[in-house]
């Protein structure tokens, strides 16, 4: 995490990508860390039932409400994090959803 932060101090602030990038490996970093020690303790488990049960919440509200963003779709399904990511991975395998870009975020929708 420290190399982080000093690489952060070295990049010029002409360069607006290398920061972006090096913030979100910050985030990264840190989400890991928080998500390992979680773990360790036992307060974070995830068996297929769970990631097919936010799959189908993520699914009903695309089809009740058209595409949306991650960020939105996030927040209406109410899952942790990484249960969300695992749930939309299951439904882009299985490819029942469709990205877009849309300003620094993606289009969720259904095929």
């Amino acid at each position: 995490m420290i190399s982080i932060i000093l690489s952060l101090s070295q990049v010029p602030p002409t360069q607006p990508e290398g920061f972006e990038r090096l913030l979100r490996r910050a985030a990264a970093t840190c989400w890991l860390a928080r998500f390992r020690s979680q773990t360790l303790k036992g307060a974070f488990t995830v068996n297929h039932y769970e990631i097919g049960e936010t799959a189908g919440a993520i699914w009903q509200t695309l089809s009740a409400g058209g595409p949306q963003t991650f960020a939105a779709l996030m927040e209406e399904v109410d899952a942790p994090q990484s249960l969300f990511f695992m749930a939309m991975g299951w439904l882009s395998r299985e490819d029942k959803v469709a990205f877009e870009p849309a300003n620094g975020d993606y289009l969720v929708r259904l095929k």
